[in-house]
């Protein structure tokens, strides 16, 4: 009766994955076709949108949404400065575009590896804010305008060759959300259990069932790390569905 039990709450888990939307990774290069040594890489989903940027680490890099040059006064873009990845405003050409008076982005990882440094930040596809573009959850095209400042992380004018403009297509995304991408540890567990969600990843929820199929707790995931507490669950055996807008995966854990 057990293994029925877990066997039909198995596929009560392991629902169809949601649609996401991607461009892929797309390789930059500026107007004169000169390799930025830059990349970008936008992900859309029902509600979030995750932009990925890479580049050296030592260079501020820059990306605009529906334009196709920084002359396009009044279209929205993101400047990450090693920190921060900060809402701006096109205002002309080898103008320093402003500050938004809202900053919707949030940085969910920044890490520098042989001198690449790898940015995701994160934000809602429509965020209420008449200077953001709004994305979305849909087969579409879409222009974008790009830049980076050698050497400087100082916000600034970047030169003319140092930019470049594309069109990027986003399709459905072939990438699966997999029980592998979701870490749970330790296993057996006492006092507490850990889960490690791909970057892409910041809400959900976790749910604890028992053998008889009884949900005995559930958890929120706000972050990429979630630790939740095992105190007063019973010794044995349970099986946990995290539940993500990108699918469902199922998980077993022991409780000691």
């Amino acid at each position: 009766m057990k293994k029925i039990t877990f066997s039909v709450l198995a596929l009560l888990g392991m629902t169809s994955v949601f649609g996401q939307y991607s461009t892929g990774t797309l390789t930059l290069s500026s107007f004169g076709s000169t390799s930025l040594g830059m990349t970008a890489k936008i992900d859309v989903s029902a509600t979030l949108v995750t932009l990925t940027l890479t580049g050296a680490s030592t260079d501020w890099l820059g990306i605009g949404f529906n334009a196709t040059g920084m002359g396009n006064v009044g279209m929205d873009c993101v400047i990450f400065d090693g920190t921060n990845l900060s809402d701006r405003t096109f205002n002309g050409v080898g103008v320093t575009p402003p500050l938004d008076a809202q900053q919707n982005w949030t940085v969910t990882s920044n890490t520098v590896s042989g001198g690449t440094r790898t940015v995701v930040g994160t934000r809602a596809l429509n965020t209420g804010d008449a200077n953001d573009y709004t994305f979305t959850a849909a087969a579409s095209s879409l222009s974008i305008v790009y830049a980076r400042r050698s050497g400087s992380l100082t916000i600034g004018y970047h030169g003319g060759d140092s930019c470049g403009s594309t069109t990027a297509n986003l399709v459905l995304s072939t990438e699966d959300f997999k029980a592998e991408s979701v870490k749970m540890y330790p296993n057996p567990a006492r006092g507490s259990v850990n889960f490690q969600t791909p970057s892409y990843v910041s809400t959900g929820e976790i749910k604890f069932y028992d053998v008889q199929g009884r949900m005995v707790k559930q958890q929120e995931i706000n972050s990429m790390e979630t630790a939740v507490s095992t105190s007063g669950m019973i010794t044995g055996t349970y099986m946990v569905v995290v539940r993500t807008e990108y699918g469902n995966v199922t998980k077993t854990l022991v409780v000691e």
